[in-house]
């Protein structure tokens, strides 16, 4: 009898927690690309790879490092985004010749969290022979970020150049099963029916290698998360930008949490949070369920811009009830800016602490969006 009940309140709960209805997405965007499709299948590691008929993809890896003898910390960001062209290209779906109309851009950047220092920098280029992704696995080579599948495709290999001669290697072995966000496998992102992704994602990956920094070539070891996201209309109308954070908490569980922010400030009712426990199952409720608070800013004093970079999450657990995680930078400047200011994010490395002030894990922050005109980009 007991295990009903509590099987009826969990239900109960997953009901009220959805807080918005379902929206079917349609076949294709308004510019003509391919819409992710409710409860696709994806199949590994095909799926890894590009999908190009569809408007916007990114592979993206966080991670915390150290070397092996504890002495020194690193936080690292390896981004590579896919952009599409014009769909009414007739070359343009398969065609993977050298300059067809996919823009590829790399964002690298490595937080010394020891002595506060962050480097960075963007490359942009059309595809090529510095250039390209592959469709039927991991394959990628966009300026100085290569991955590639482990032969055994256990993992994967990730290598991150960086200004000056510094490089990151890094073999990524999956800790957990990966996880499809969102309901049906879709993650939404407005009220806009396009405005879904298929977003899939490797919580917590072991991470070993070697280090060229500063000269000094070390061998580090960590814990790194990778995100594979899918989209043709990432942000739906009214939207300027989001609040994202990924937490590996020292229980063996993981946190992902956003916010949309709209244009007048206040959140959109698809943001959500994700809890993902040690088997890899997860939990998820959206914005009426749970309060994401500013608690302190950095301004830029390279492009002035003004980022809440230390926060408070409280969320209403579907088990647990009420928990909180504070999130505090461990380098203020971990401000990504390439070849335009409006461009710029904030993307750094942070601790993660519970209600009372203790330390519970580690966790990347990405605040996007602060220098206007971001969701007229991703439309």
């Amino acid at each position: 009898m007991m295990k009903f009940v509590i099987f009826l309140l969990v239900i109960s709960w997953q009901l009220l927690s959805l807080g918005a209805e379902w929206i079917q997405p349609p076949k294709y965007s308004n510019k003509g690309y391919l819409v992710p499709s409710p409860d696709y299948m994806p199949m590994f590691p095909r799926d890894h790879g590009a999908h190009r008929a569809y408007g916007l993809e990114w592979w993206y890896w966080i991670g915390h490092l150290q070397t092996v003898d504890g002495e020194k910390k690193f936080g690292f960001q390896s981004t590579v985004f896919r952009l599409a062209g014009d769909p009414s290209d007739s070359n343009y779906f398969n065609s993977e010749r050298f300059g067809n109309r996919q823009l590829y851009l790399a964002h690298a950047a490595l937080s010394d969290l020891d002595y506060g220092r962050y480097i960075h920098h963007e490359r942009v280029m059309r595809e090529g022979w510095q250039g390209r992704v592959g469709t039927n696995s991991l394959t990628i080579k966009v300026a100085g970020i290569e991955a590639n599948m482990l032969q055994d495709e256990r993992g994967h290999f990730l290598t991150t150049k960086y200004p000056n001669g510094g490089r990151l290697e890094l073999e990524l072995i999956p800790l957990k099963p990966i996880v499809r966000f969102g309901d049906r496998g879709l993650s939404r992102k407005g009220d806009d029916p396009a405005s879904v992704s298929w977003y899939w994602t490797y919580t917590r990956l072991q991470a070993q290698g070697k280090l060229i920094y500063e000269g000094e070539e070390m061998e580090v070891k960590g814990e790194a998360w990778m995100d594979h996201e899918i989209s043709s209309s990432q942000l739906g109308e009214g939207l300027a930008g989001w609040d994202w954070t990924c937490m590996q908490l020292n229980n063996g569980t993981e946190v992902k949490a956003y916010r949309l922010r709209r244009d007048d400030g206040s959140s959109d009712r698809w943001s959500a949070v994700y809890w993902i426990d040690q088997e890899g199952s997860t939990e998820q409720i959206y914005a009426n369920q749970f309060s994401w608070i500013e608690e302190n800013e950095w301004k830029s004093p390279k492009t002035g811009l003004a980022y809440p970079t230390t926060v408070k999450i409280s969320a209403n657990h579907p088990i647990r009830g009420k928990v909180t995680y504070q999130l505090q930078p461990l380098v203020e400047n971990q401000e990504f800016y390439g070849n335009q200011a409006d461009n710029a994010y904030w993307e750094g490395a942070c601790e993660v602490m519970d209600d009372k002030g203790v330390t519970i894990g580690k966790a990347y922050l990405e605040l996007a969006g602060y220098g206007g005109g971001l969701g007229a980009r991703l439309n």
